[in-house]
């Protein structure tokens, strides 16, 4: 009975080394998750930050602005656009 008692006693002891290993890589991968979050969560919010300051700078500003879409990036065709010389109303 002896032998028996000390193979238990063996395997206990080697049941908790492999506890104490695992709970040591989860506090590991639990701190690198907190960080990567924090990552995640600054990169979020400077993405919607730089989205709320384009789309307050590319708002349309005015007649001109809104008919040929400027608000968009493009400019108005070449025969459309106005000259130096030469600025037709705004009206309708």
């Amino acid at each position: 009975m002896g032998s028996l008692f000390e193979e238990l006693e063996a395997r206990e002891a080697a049941a908790r080394v492999r506890v104490e290993e695992l709970e040591s890589r989860i506090a590991e991968l639990t701190a690198r998750l907190e960080a990567e979050r924090e990552t995640w969560s600054r990169l979020r919010v400077t993405r919607e930050t730089v989205a709320e300051v384009v789309a307050e700078t590319h708002r349309p500003r005015g007649r001109l602005a809104q008919r040929h879409r400027l608000d968009r990036g493009r400019l108005p065709p070449p025969d459309r656009r106005p000259s130096r010389h030469h600025r037709r109303p705004l009206g309708p």
